[in-house]
């Protein structure tokens, strides 16, 4: 009974370890994916602030050509002003030609503001692109690093299920079906008494049960 008993120990302490690497493995995946998960939300801000920068740029080149033709216009204004021949002429020619430069004025502010704005966004995308390609090159590394643990894991396991198997041939069917439909339900199957108190659940088991335990002459269920 007692070979049984060290049996049946070393059967749990098996597969106590096999679970504890088994749960280790799939740790490793879900990590990965929540990396990938990072770089995937990193790479879309990225893009995001490519196509802001963008936007601005081409708006930038567009107020830059308006900013172009309105001068081209206030040159046309002037030489208008230069050629007329009345008041009337005259008033009307300087009101265009102050309206143009106004126009000209208000558009090369907006683009002071958006040289300004468009720096900013160029800093910013350094930085994401920085900061993403950093986070590309962890996650190259990791993964590189993963599947190596990952293989260590596997073959550790397989190990211990060799071990395994040889122990569990040397018991009894019917007692290793009993251990092992313990052990689903309980997570613990063989566990030790000590002054009358069953390890595994804290709980007191009548002093009867105990007694028979002491004899060590056969396994009981803890009630």
């Amino acid at each position: 009974m007692r070979d049984l008993l060290k049996r049946l120990e070393e059967l749990q302490r098996h597969d106590a370890r096999i679970q504890e690497l088994e749960n280790s493995l799939k740790a490793i995946p879900a990590k990965m994916k929540a990396m990938e998960n990072d770089l995937a939300r990193g790479e879309g801000l990225l893009n995001q602030e490519k196509s802001q920068l963008q936007d601005a740029q081409r708006y930038y080149k567009e107020q830059k050509d308006l900013v172009d033709s309105d001068s081209g216009h206030v040159n046309d204004a002037k030489i208008k002003l230069n050629q007329v021949k009345n008041t009337r002429e005259f008033g009307a020619a300087q009101r265009e030609l102050e309206q143009t430069k106004e126009s000209v004025a208000s558009r090369e502010a907006e683009i002071g503001k958006l040289v300004e704005a468009i720096a900013a966004k160029e800093r910013l995308l350094a930085e994401r692109t920085a900061e993403v390609g950093k986070l590309r090159d962890s996650m190259t590394k990791d993964s590189e690093s993963a599947r190596s643990k990952m293989a260590e894991l596997e073959g550790k396991i397989a190990e211990l299920r060799t071990e395994r198997d040889k122990v569990a041939a040397l018991i009894k069917p019917d007692v290793l079906k009993r251990y092992g439909t313990i052990r689903i339900r309980r997570g613990v199957a063989i566990a030790p008494v000590r002054s009358g108190t069953c390890s595994a659940c804290n709980m007191n088991i009548p002093p009867q049960l105990f007694n028979v335990l002491q004899r060590g002459n056969s396994i009981e269920t803890c009630p």
